[in-house]
């Protein structure tokens, strides 16, 4: 089923339109999405994000054929090398404003975070054998294929808004300072 949303205004800040447009969802019933009809671009990307889920068995097939042969314990050492190097490491897409949004969050909490950048995006052409190889293993890994990936002290919490719990989960629930600093990122 497909439904078209209602039009409605982006804002950056109240009072300040910056756009109009429509948005075309996939099964998801308009007044699931967007309530009221005007919504901050940070309220966009958390639903935007949430629909990953949606689109999360595709991707889980779609990773590893973009990654063809690779060297997985060869990958998956690398990932355990990452992640044990920092006490924040973000796997991000360089176009992606989830990532950009994910990494501006965790700026703003103070965290001191290291960034990989995989490609500009995960359609194939811009992203690179290395950085697909990598987004299949994390996907073998932790079920998630979509970045950001984030992985605080060590353990994945997932993206900007899916995961275990995702990092606005974290954040609306008020544990992400803590969560940073008993990583020791702050």
């Amino acid at each position: 089923m497909l439904m078209l949303l209602p039009t409605f205004t982006l804002t950056l800040a109240p009072g300040h339109p910056l756009t109009t447009r429509r948005a075309v969802l996939f099964a998801v019933p308009a007044a699931a999405v967007l309530t009221p009809s005007r919504a901050s671009a940070s309220d966009l990307l958390e639903t935007a994000g949430g629909l990953v889920n949606v689109l999360k068995p595709l991707y889980k097939l779609e990773a590893p054929l973009q990654a063809g042969n690779y060297d997985k314990a060869a990958v998956r050492a690398a990932i355990d090398r990452e992640v044990s190097s920092a006490p924040v490491l973000v796997y991000s897409y360089t176009l992606s404003p989830f990532c950009s949004e994910a990494k501006k969050i965790l700026k703003d909490a103070g965290a001191t975070i290291k960034v990989i950048e995989l490609g500009d995006e995960w359609v194939p052409g811009l992203l690179p054998a290395e950085g697909a190889a990598i987004r299949a293993e994390l996907g073998a890994m932790t079920g998630q294929t979509s970045m950001p990936h984030i992985f605080i002290g060590g353990a994945s919490i997932g993206g900007l808004a899916t995961g275990t719990p995702g990092l606005k989960a974290l954040l609306n629930q008020g544990d992400l300072r803590q969560k940073l600093a008993d990583a020791r990122a702050l």
